[in-house]
């Protein structure tokens, strides 16, 4: 039996038993009288406490079903083809909530026409989850997509986070540490600014970019600052297979504008990115990536927010990079479009700690730390790069990489830079700026360089670069994933000093990850860490 049809009739035998109980409404579309028919919904009252609206259409109520422990949502409730049209409060349960289809919330719209414009922001449905929520979908196509105009308040605590993930492991607790493809992951669809529209079709309304992963939903407009909503405290685990058969990331962020909040937020086994953002504004603080088989950040398309303390955890046999950044994507490029296309991708990298695996799995892209190409600007400060938590005997992953001759003017001309930074990999930097200076001489911010530049713009930034520096028994730079508070390089020499702020994204002393992450603590992990558990 396949594993679509295992878990399919997993799910079935549970609403069984609880229809033999005499405690379930079997249809979603069934009117139970003892819940409040509102159009927002919200778990009514009575005998059933899962989610309800009232279709505006047919004023009809559609609820799911319940068998005592677990809600069920068809496609009936909600799909692709049926996207909520109205707002709907998905209400805390001791159990899961479990969707049969796709969580569409609002309506898709490609481009705006008269009769059709495209939703502005707060004129599309809200979904709203209530904190310590579990959602779990069914099939690996499933996936949840917020369209544009429309808002996601999925809104937790530490002691309550909210979580995506699949029906095999929040329903039948099948899935290994490392499972993907569960089920396709998160995709939002903003009204921000991408490059991939030009200034008159932002202008007028007729920017619609088609989404990557589900190939039906479109995005982009003009509003630097729109908001989408809310997710904090949100974990997304075992995603990465689209509805479209592509991979998907296990959140997409299209064009998604600065007055959206996201903060603590984590990124669990994902067989594609953790995050990429396609254009945007919107800023990102307190993010984990775990076990990303792909980039655990990825930014494209003119993306300029800000990420704020970020732990990359790259898993021991898998995963490409820490932090892949293009301005324009690799069909764009390949047609011909400057890689220098305004708006310019230039976002702040600030706080992040990213391990490096040196990982090399087969028929697979090597684990590396953060590459720019295809003519991006960034900005990183106060971060650790670090691969010498494993041997890199054959020095090929490299953790810090700029790849085309437009990103590697940016830097030499100060409008990418370098701050605060501690870059310790046995192969440190790859490739040379266009006058043929080492690009360690612009990360070390040297005054001349070897081609009597000023690069000062850098400031305050360390490479460990050696063949052995996994062996290295005088380092002292990470505790676990925390950083330690005393800094301690190759050669026994105490560094604390060089770096006048806190670096990398967390400390034993201001663990920002506990209590709600999963997998970095012995007493909520589904494996140990494979560099040690702290």
């Amino acid at each position: 039996m396949s594993t679509k049809h295992y878990v399919a009739a997993a799910v079935a035998a549970l609403f069984v038993v609880g229809c033999e109980s005499g405690d379930v409404v079997l249809s979603p579309t069934n009117v139970d009288n003892s819940v409040d028919n509102s159009s927002s919904g919200g778990g009514g009252g009575g005998s059933n406490p899962c989610a309800s609206y009232t279709d505006p259409d047919t004023s009809e109520l559609r609820q799911g079903a319940f068998d005592g422990t677990n809600c069920l949502y068809s496609g009936a409730f909600v799909s692709q083809l049926n996207p909520l049209t109205t707002d709907l409060l998905i209400p805390f349960i001791t159990g899961v909530h479990v969707f049969e289809d796709s969580l569409i919330v609002g309506e898709n719209v490609d481009n705006q026409t008269v009769a059709n414009p495209v939703p502005a922001e707060g004129e599309g449905p809200t979904l709203t989850i209530a904190p310590g929520s579990t959602l779990a979908f069914q099939d690996t196509g499933d996936y949840l997509g917020i369209m544009r105009g429309s808002q996601i308040i999925a809104d937790g605590s530490p002691g309550l986070p909210i979580t995506f993930t699949g029906v095999t492991d929040a329903v039948l607790n099948a899935a290994s540490a490392e499972d993907v493809q569960l089920w396709a992951g998160m995709i939002i669809n903003g009204n921000g600014i991408t490059n991939n529209c030009t200034d008159t079709e932002r202008t007028d309304g007729t920017c619609g970019v088609l989404s990557e992963g589900d190939n039906f939903s479109f995005y982009g407009g003009n509003a630097a600052d729109e908001s989408s909503g809310i997710l904090r405290y949100v974990i997304i685990k075992h995603t990465g297979f689209g509805p479209s058969g592509n991979e998907i990331q296990a959140l997409t962020l299209n064009g998604v504008g600065s007055g959206t909040t996201i903060e603590n937020i984590q990124a669990y086994a994902s067989a594609d990115d953790g995050i990429e953002f396609f254009g945007g504004s919107v800023n990102v603080t307190n993010y984990i990536a775990m076990y990303i088989q792909d980039d655990s950040l990825d930014y494209t398309d003119g993306y300029n927010g800000t990420i704020e303390n970020a732990l990359i955890i790259q898993a021991q046999g898998s995963g490409n990079r820490c932090i892949e950044g293009d301005n324009i994507g690799e069909a764009r490029a390949g047609a011909g479009e400057a890689l220098g296309t305004a708006p310019v991708t230039n976002p702040t990298i600030r706080n992040m700690t990213c391990i490096v695996s040196n990982a090399e799995p087969a028929g697979s892209d090597a684990s590396e730390g953060p590459t720019l190409r295809r003519g991006p600007q960034s900005q990183f400060e106060n971060s650790i790069i670090f691969g010498a938590y494993s041997d890199d005997p054959a020095g090929d992953h490299e953790c810090f990489e700029l790849d085309d001759d437009v990103t590697r003017n940016w830097a030499q001309n100060g409008q990418s830079t370098m701050v605060n930074t501690l870059i310790v990999c046995e192969d440190a930097v790859k490739d040379s700026l266009e006058n043929g200076d080492d690009i360690a001489e612009w990360v070390l911010g040297a005054n001349p360089s070897t081609n009597g530049v000023d690069y000062s713009f850098n400031s305050n930034n360390v490479i460990i670069e050696e063949a052995d520096v996994f062996a290295n028994g005088n380092l002292q730079i990470l505790d676990s994933f925390y950083t330690e508070t005393t800094l301690i390089d190759n050669a026994g020499t105490d560094i604390t000093a060089t770096f006048p702020v806190q670096i990398g994204a967390v400390t034993r002393a201001d663990d920002w990850t506990q209590p709600w992450a999963y997998g970095l603590q012995p007493s909520n992990q589904g494996q140990a860490l494979w560099f040690g558990n702290p």
